[in-house]
């Protein structure tokens, strides 16, 4: 049998749980500088470390019980969308992003767009309202494909997750369905 999925899953699993880690750490790191500004920032921050804490452990949840694949799931989701809007600005990503977007620029009377890329190895994330930003709006294309990866590897034979098949299943063939 092939171990290209057991390599696939490895991957998966190291930027989840490493990459949840890593945000957490950079997160934290940010309690401790002399500039973070008031309540409202501190709020976000531990919003920021349970959101990392999340993706983490939807890792291990998944490392644990391959056939428990909904809350990463949702942890590679929250990845999923790169929002920036004046008044309003998200990206969130752990462990790995590869973002293409659609951007439009304004200067003076002119107006321009194309796409933009952005490629990060290691965690980063971004929250703003009510700042000036400019318009993007794209996807975080190594989210989509960490998705893509996890529906083909929760639809492979336990063989394929690196489990033994169930006594019941003499062949191995038994599949696991994503719970969406």
């Amino acid at each position: 049998m092939s171990h290209k999925p057991t390599w696939f899953r490895l991957t998966l699993l190291a930027v989840t749980i490493v990459g949840g880690l890593h945000g957490i750490v950079i997160t934290v790191g940010a309690f401790f500088r002399p500039d973070v500004p008031g309540f409202g920032v501190t709020v976000l921050l531990v919003c920021m470390v349970g959101a990392y804490a999340y993706v983490s452990a939807a890792g291990v949840v998944f490392w644990r019980h391959p056939d428990q694949s909904r809350p990463l799931f949702w942890a590679l989701m929250i990845q999923v969308p790169w929002i920036s809007l004046p008044g309003f600005v998200y990206k969130f990503a752990a462990g790995l992003s590869r973002s293409v977007a659609l951007v439009a620029n304004h200067t003076g009377d002119k107006y321009s767009a194309g796409f933009g890329t952005n490629w990060n190895l290691g965690s980063s994330s971004e929250f703003r309202l009510l700042q000036d930003a400019p318009v993007e709006l794209g996807v975080n294309v190594a989210a989509v494909l960490a998705l893509l990866l996890l529906r083909s590897l929760t639809r492979s034979t336990p063989e394929a997750l690196g489990e033994p098949p169930s006594k019941g299943d003499e062949q191995g063939a038994t599949s696991i369905s994503m719970n969406t």
